[in-house]
């Protein structure tokens, strides 16, 4: 998870790595580059279905803006993260049941508990 730097305030908020897809990125492609932007890390695997979906909106410089996000589930081994200072304050790995407690927003609380129960039907 990481410490992102908010856009429309002088705060931070604990999230997963996202953003804004580029040109004719698929969302698949804007969550790989995202993550390496904001982390230096690649996933190893990428579960492509299910995707787990965000949409909530916000007031910048007056203008109101429609945002919608899509997560993957992804496999990553490295434990070494190297942040994008401009974007991201802190990082960090924490346990599943402990995950959903730092988040910081109500929908992406309820986001994660579907991932959640998509990962306790999975075999490992």
């Amino acid at each position: 998870m990481i410490n992102q730097y908010s856009k429309i305030g002088q705060n931070t908020y604990w999230v997963f790595p996202k953003g804004h897809v580029e040109g004719e990125e698929t969302p698949l492609q804007t969550a790989k580059r995202e993550l390496k932007e904001e982390t230096d890390m690649e996933a190893v695997r990428i579960i492509e279905q299910p995707t787990f979906e965000l949409a909530y909106n916000f007031v910048f410089d007056g203008a109101r803006i429609e945002k919608s996000v899509t997560f993957f589930v992804g496999l990553i081994e490295a434990e070494v993260y190297c942040l994008d200072p401009e974007e991201v304050k802190e990082a960090g790995w924490f346990k599943l049941e402990d995950a959903g407690s730092r988040l910081d927003y109500s929908d992406t609380k309820a986001m994660f508990e579907e991932v959640k129960k998509y990962l306790s039907t999975l075999q490992f």
